[in-house]
């Protein structure tokens, strides 16, 4: 199922690129899927992870089709992971927020891994880029994107305080943005 995963990942990503860089979109869902194998042998969560993005971003891609080619509890892991871009980007973020804190554990799995993930790519480029990083994001403003990747931190607390993901989603919060 995994392998499926990636594959099915692979070309729904196809083409797009990280905000702001020259890297293919995919490393991203691959790296989530690994950060989730290691809190997880279950194949169902760890294809969900890979394939977290896909209904939200994938042009063509749906939680029916997720379902028929992998299972219903995929789909629905996939479902729960993705944002209503109808939204603005503050209630989309505060609706993220509030999820993590309230979702089951899988799901909060993933949405940790997605943001330790995205995490490590602002730690790499941070450095190199300085303040114009933020220029890649929707919000543009430092202090707006830490106070969402700090509510996912508080959001997470109480369930993965020992996790070596979270510590080091954690650490990396708080050298970016501050305590």
């Amino acid at each position: 199922m995994i392998q499926r995963a990636i594959a099915f990942a692979t070309k729904a990503h196809d083409g797009q690129l990280r905000k702001g860089t020259m890297r293919p979109y995919i490393l991203h869902p691959l790296e989530v899927g690994v950060i989730v194998a290691r809190m997880t042998e279950d194949e169902e969560v760890i294809s969900a992870a890979i394939l977290h993005d896909t209904i939200e971003d994938c042009e063509g891609v749906t939680a029916q089709m997720i379902e028929q080619m992998f299972s219903k509890r995929v789909a629905e892991l996939v479902q729960k992971e993705s944002e209503d871009k109808s939204k603005t980007w503050m209630e989309r973020k505060g609706a993220t927020i509030h999820h993590l804190k309230v979702a089951e554990r899988e799901v909060q799995m993933i949405g940790l891994a997605d943001k330790l993930s995205n995490m490590r790519d602002i730690d790499r480029d941070y450095p190199e880029c300085g303040e114009e990083l933020w220029q890649r994001f929707r919000m543009k403003d430092k202090e707006t994107i830490g106070w969402y990747y700090k509510g996912v931190e508080e959001a997470l607390r109480n369930s993965f305080s020992e996790v070596p993901a979270y510590m080091e989603y954690r650490s990396l919060v708080e050298k970016i943005f501050g305590k």
